[in-house]
C-alpha cells in the first residue's frame, strides 16, 4: 500500500514497468536539467536499473495524477582501508520538482531508505551529493574527494628513475569491456573508496555515442605487461580544435586506471603521444595523483580545484568502526551523535598491535560502552573519517568534533591510510 501524507503517496515503482518507469524518469531528468528521455533512452534505463528500487512521490497536479519527486537506491559494494569491499546502500537520482519543494518528500524517501538499509544489515549508506548542503542534514560526510589535471603534453617527459613503461597497447572495439572491467575491480579493491561497478555498467559502458561513457569519438586503449595479463586501461574522447593547419586537439580522459606503475606510466606516456594532440584534460582523479611525482617538470600537470565526491552515511557504528582496519594503535570512547536516531552509539575503539596482521593493519575491538567519551562527533563527521580522507585535527579546530587536541590527533593517526580515498565511479 501507497504511504500517503496529505495529498500526496510514496510508492515504489517497478522497473519493468516501462510506462512507470518513464512517468518516474521525467521528474528526474527535469531536476537534472536534461530533456525529456527518449525511446532509446528510456530502454537503455530500463536496463541500467533492473533490479534497483525506485521510490516515486506522486501528486494530483491539474486533475492528473504525476510525479513530483524520485529516489534509486541499490546494493553495492564500497572499498574500507585495509579490509577490502563491505556492501553498502548506494542512493542515487534524489530529485523534487521545483514546484515540490519544501515539503519534506527528500526527507521522507531518505529517511525511508536509510532505515530499509539498516534493517537489511547494510552498516553504510553512499551517494553523490551535486548541492553539498543537503545531505549533511542526513548524516552523510564528505569522505571521498577529486580533482582535474590539465596536462601540457608536449611537457611531459619522465624521470630516468621513474618506473619503466614496460607491455604493450591495444586498442580496445566498442562492446568489449571485459578485461576493462577485470582491471577495474582489481584497482578499485586496492583503495579505499573502491565502488562496484557491476555487469550492466560495464554493458553501458560499452555502448559508445552521444551521452554515453564515451562519445562516437571515443577509444579505449587496453595494457598488458611482459606476460600478456590486463594491468591497465585509458579510456578518452578526443575534440578537434585545430586554427588552419595548426593541430590544437584534446584528449577529455574519461578513465584512466592500472595496477602497476609501469601500466599507469605507459597509458599517460600513450594518451600524451597521440598525433594532432596538445592537451590532456582528466577530471574526477585522485586528489593526491602520481603522475606529478613522476615528470621531470611536475608543472606540465595543472590541479584544478578539489571537490567532494563520495558521501558516506554511517548506519551501524560498531559495524562500521570494526568493518576497517587500521595502521596506527590506540584506544579512544567515541560517542557518535544521529539526529535521525539511525546509529547513535557510545563505543570503544580498541586498536592492539597484538591484533596487527602480516600485512601491517590491525583489526579493531569495538565494543558499546558507558565511559565518557574521549571524543564526542556527529555521525556525518564519522562518515567523513572512516575511509582516512579527512583530518580529525581539523575537524575539531573548525569545532565539528569536541575532543582533546591529543584525543583528535590519537583518531586521526587511527583513521590514515596510506592513499587517499578515491571513487571515480559515478552511480
Amino acid at each position: 500500500m501507497p504511504d500517503r501524507v496529505m495529498d500526496v503517496s510514496v510508492v515504489q515503482v517497478d522497473p519493468e514497468d516501462r510506462e512507470a518507469l518513464r512517468a518516474w524518469s521525467v521528474p528526474s531528468r527535469t531536476s537534472f536539467l536534461q530533456p525529456a528521455p527518449t525511446p532509446q533512452a528510456l530502454e537503455d534505463r530500463q536496463h541500467e536499473v533492473r533490479g534497483h528500487r525506485l521510490t516515486a512521490v506522486r501528486d494530483t497536479v491539474a486533475g492528473e495524477d504525476r510525479v513530483v519527486a524520485t529516489l534509486r537506491s541499490f546494493d553495492s559494494e564500497l572499498t574500507l582501508p585495509g579490509a577490502g569491499p563491505v556492501g553498502v546502500d548506494a542512493i542515487s537520482t534524489a530529485t523534487v520538482l521545483p514546484t515540490h519543494r519544501r515539503r519534506g518528500l527528500l526527507s521522507r524517501m531518505l529517511t525511508a531508505d536509510l532505515d530499509r538499509a539498516r534493517e537489511a544489515g547494510h552498516a553504510f549508506a553512499a551517494l553523490i551529493a551535486l548541492e553539498a548542503p543537503i545531505y549533511g542534514r542526513f548524516g552523510f560526510g564528505a569522505a571521498t574527494r577529486a580533482t582535474s589535471l590539465v596536462v601540457d603534453n608536449a611537457r611531459l617527459a619522465f624521470r630516468p628513475d621513474a618506473p619503466a613503461a614496460t607491455g604493450s597497447l591495444e586498442f580496445v572495439p566498442p562492446g568489449r569491456t571485459d578485461e576493462l572491467a577485470a582491471v577495474h575491480d582489481a584497482a578499485r579493491r586496492a583503495r579505499p573508496g573502491g565502488l562496484l561497478r557491476d555487469a550492466t555498467w560495464w554493458e553501458a559502458a560499452g555502448r559508445r555515442g552521444e551521452g554515453r561513457w564515451l562519445g562516437p569519438r571515443g577509444h579505449a586503449v587496453l595494457h598488458r605487461d611482459a606476460d600478456g595479463t590486463p594491468d591497465g586501461y585509458a579510456a578518452y574522447d578526443v575534440t578537434d580544435d585545430a586554427v588552419g593547419r595548426v593541430p590544437n586537439g584534446t584528449v577529455h580522459l574519461r578513465d584512466l586506471t592500472a595496477t602497476t606503475p609501469a601500466a599507469y606510466r605507459a597509458l599517460w606516456e600513450f594518451t600524451a603521444s597521440i598525433d594532432l594532440v596538445r592537451v590532456t584534460r582528466a577530471a574526477d582523479r585522485p586528489v593526491d595523483e602520481l603522475l606529478p611525482h613522476l615528470l621531470v617538470d611536475p608543472r606540465a600537470v595543472q590541479t584544478g580545484p578539489v571537490d567532494d565526491f563520495l558521501w558516506l552515511r554511517v548506519l551501524d557504528v560498531p559495524g562500521a568502526l570494526a568493518a576497517r582496519r587500521y595502521l596506527g594503535c590506540g584506544t579512544l570512547v567515541l560517542r557518535v551523535e544521529d539526529p535521525l536516531g539511525l546509529a547513535g552509539a557510545n563505543v570503544r575503539l580498541h586498536v592492539a598491535p597484538q591484533r596487527c596482521g602480516a600485512d601491517g593493519w590491525v583489526c579493531a575491538e569495538v565494543t558499546t560502552t558507558d565511559a565518557e567519551p574521549d571524543v564526542v562527533l556527529p555521525v556525518g563527521e564519522l562518515g567523513s573519517l572512516l575511509l582516512g580522507g579527512t583530518s580529525a585535527v581539523a575537524l575539531r579546530r573548525a569545532g565539528r568534533i569536541a575532543a582533546t587536541p591529543a584525543a583528535a590527533w590519537t583518531l586521526e593517526t587511527l583513521m590514515a591510510a596510506p592513499e587517499q580515498p578515491w571513487c571515480p565511479t559515478w552511480f
